[in-house]
């Protein structure tokens, strides 16, 4: 599934792979190739890429024909008609703000970094003690990295305790043997009848029983939880070699379909009892940093640990796993607030984001009543959010611009980003080109927007706040694009295969041609 479908990406070799899983410098190779052996009119894409280039701003041109100015590289320019902006949500990293940080006299970097430097930084007689900050799964992977170079260095992982706690990790291999992975049993069709999603226009009849009825949500409700109760028992997270390393910290703290901590995937055979042995996991919120520790705060929310006392931890690496930035710095806030991106709650226009407030509150309703489900959320630790959250129509296009002129990729976080980039590719091509037929009006997309909103805050509690979540959505996400474009060319498998068999890339390899031919571009 980690590939696109106009190239098949070589299998690495068995002893790299863990039930289909494996390194991702073998993804790196891929898409390095990919890059270079895709030609269009003489040039590569690699041609056409812009390399060691900063983009500081972005503007609303004032001239005939021109959309767009880019400026680059401090006082260079492209101007343009149309514009894609596919910065993600993975390009600014986020560091907390800790106190004492500035006297802190260890080496710190953030896990964007971690993959070039890692060989470097434990083989460094000078790093005894690596300290790793954050609760999802790349801090996992980070601390299973240290873990398999143990030596003598004292490795430890801090996890807030006022956040939404740690992620789960789901094994690799799939509970029924139609599947190679677990990944292959998650994006499929069947599974979305158990997902309360409100992509595409219409319900199958499976997603109907399920959703649409009281015993099918009863037992997609004993379902989940059954689920739920298997995994953690999995995890083992009282295990007797993990209980002086305080492993039981891990344990995720709401149930699994809700997605507020997260997930991963145990992607090696020695993946948690690695971590259980040889680190130190704290549940714990940090109170200061100094030249060279890191001092945590007791914990709040154990009785038991009463008179607990400040921990003081010696540090010479620290590592930021604490994801992304999800505001842009190329817009000027209030327009990137009038497009749909989040922005900080301090730089909105009161204005816009009163309209929103109302069109919100209005959809809420709605979408518990489509979803009953979504009514009874279990105990969790709700967050203010900091940002707005994104608003854009199909999480793409700025629904109150009509000049068609620019769209937003990959601004939502989904399990599969290979699928999703290649089904908003199409859609935003078709968009920018003026070739999707029947758009709805300027108030029918914001009233969608906002039941997207609406629904993702209800279904994915904190991390749902950003309206950008769709972790276990990415079918039924794709599948909806393809239905406003008109195209089925990635369901002629039959009723039996469309419904059970995995979602692969090779699906959507005539996708591209089906698009052409619509529009007589063959």
């Amino acid at each position: 599934m980690a590939e696109f479908s106009d190239r098949p990406m070589t299998p690495p070799p068995e002893e790299d792979q863990f039930y289909g899983f494996f390194p991702g410098r073998y993804t790196t190779a891929y898409l390095e190739s990919y890059v270079d052996d895709h030609n269009y009119a003489g040039q590569s894409i690699r041609d056409r890429i812009l390399f060691n280039t900063s983009v500081d701003a972005v503007f609303r041109a004032r001239e005939p024909g021109v959309q767009w100015t880019i400026v680059y590289n401090t006082n260079r320019k492209i101007r343009t008609s149309k514009l894609i902006d596919a910065t993600g949500m993975t390009s600014q990293p986020k560091i907390p703000n800790i106190p004492g940080s500035s006297g802190f006299k260890g080496r710190t970097l953030h896990h964007k970094s971690w993959g070039q430097e890692q060989s470097v930084l434990l083989k460094d007689p000078s790093v005894q003690s690596i300290c790793i900050v954050g609760g999802a799964k790349s801090a996992a992977d980070v601390a299973y990295a240290c873990a398999k170079a143990l030596g003598e260095k004292k490795i430890h992982w801090v996890v807030r305790e006022d956040g939404n706690g740690p992620s789960a990790f789901f094994a690799a291999s799939a509970m029924t043997a139609r599947y190679a992975n677990s990944n292959e049993g998650f994006y499929n069709r069947f599974l979305t009848g158990f997902l309360p999603n409100q992509f595409g226009q219409k319900w199958g009849w499976l997603k109907w029983v399920l959703q649409g009825t009281a015993f099918g949500r009863w037992y997609v409700r004993r379902l989940w939880d059954g689920f739920d109760e298997g995994l953690r028992a999995s995890l083992d997270y009282q295990r007797q070699e993990g209980k002086h390393m305080g492993f039981a910290n891990l344990e995720y703290d709401t149930p699994i379909f809700w997605q507020n901590d997260s997930s991963g995937v145990s992607n090696h055979p020695d993946f948690l009892s690695n971590i259980a042995k040889n680190v130190h996991v704290y549940r714990r919120n940090i109170s200061h940093l100094s030249e060279d520790s890191i001092t945590l705060q007791p914990r709040r929310s154990d009785s038991s640990l009463e008179g607990e006392k400040l921990l003081t931890i010696p540090v010479d690496l620290l590592v930021y796993c604490t994801g992304w930035s999800a505001t842009t710095t190329l817009f000027p806030a209030r327009q990137a607030h009038e497009f749909g991106l989040a922005v900080p709650l301090k730089d909105v226009d009161p204005e816009i984001q009163a309209q929103w407030h109302e069109l919100e509150k209005a959809a809420d309703p709605v979408i518990l009543s489509r979803f009953p489900t979504l009514k009874h959320p279990p105990a969790y630790r709700k967050i203010a959010p900091k940002e707005t959250p994104f608003r854009l129509y199909k999480a793409m296009a700025p629904p109150a611009d009509d000049s068609h002129s620019i769209v937003f990729l990959g601004k939502m976080v989904v399990g599969n980003n290979f699928r999703t980039a290649e089904a908003q590719a199409l859609w935003a091509v078709a968009y920018l080109d003026g070739e999707i037929r029947h758009l709805p009006s300027q108030t029918q997309k914001e009233k969608e927007v906002a039941e997207t909103v609406a629904w993702d805050r209800r279904r994915y509690l904190n991390k749902g706040e950003l309206g950008s979540w769709f972790y276990y959505d990415v079918v039924d996400y794709a599948d909806a694009l393809f239905e406003q474009l008109k195209l089925s060319s990635h369901r002629q498998k039959g009723w039996k295969g469309n419904l059970l068999d995995p979602c692969f890339a090779a699906d959507l390899r005539s996708i591209g041609d089906e698009y052409k031919r619509m529009h007589k571009r063959l």
